[in-house]
């Protein structure tokens, strides 16, 4: 059996010697107390191997234990996987399908493209020689939520049933 002292982490992983860790700085030991003070900054953890919990005004930050602190822009760019022709991928890498539905008996697919005044993923419909259309309703674009709230009104899925919904070209 291994004592603790080699069961425990070295929480310094870095390559200067003179950056420590966050959870070294900030004293983190034990869970007696789980809110720690520090860099003028409010701090909370589960303990030494938790990520460390930044708590700012507007969102909360979390920081990994072993890693010094770093005090650098989080903002993370999201970018979707798609397709070459625009449609979103799933998890598998597959173009992602509206299940169920279809407009003229064509299946519907999610897009990469957004609609610009919801920021909502717009749909498309797809014929058999590959050429997508988008479609509208009232004057807006058909986005992925507003094409599941239409399939579920319907008892098959087809949504050139409702007169308002017309392609767009």
């Amino acid at each position: 059996m291994a004592d603790n002292e080699d069961q425990q982490i070295n929480h310094q992983q870095t390559n200067d010697p003179n950056e420590i860790a966050l959870a070294d700085e900030l004293g983190i030991a034990e869970l007696e107390d789980p809110i720690y003070g520090g860099r003028g900054r409010l701090f909370s953890t589960a303990g030494r191997e938790a990520p460390v919990a930044e708590f700012t005004e507007s969102f909360l930050i979390l920081h990994p234990p072993q890693n010094p602190f770093t005090d650098s822009n989080f903002e993370d760019e999201l970018t979707p996987s798609m397709s070459p022709r625009g449609v979103l991928l799933d998890n598998f890498g597959r173009e992602k399908k509206l299940v169920g539905a279809k407009y003229r008996n064509y299946p519907l697919y999610c897009l990469a493209k957004r609609d610009e005044q919801t920021g909502k993923h717009l749909v498309a419909w797809v014929d058999e020689n590959g050429r997508m259309g988008l479609l509208a309703m009232e004057g807006r674009f058909l986005t992925f939520d507003m094409a599941i709230k239409l399939r579920n009104r319907t008892h098959d899925g087809e949504l050139s049933i409702f007169p308002e919904l017309s392609p767009v070209s």
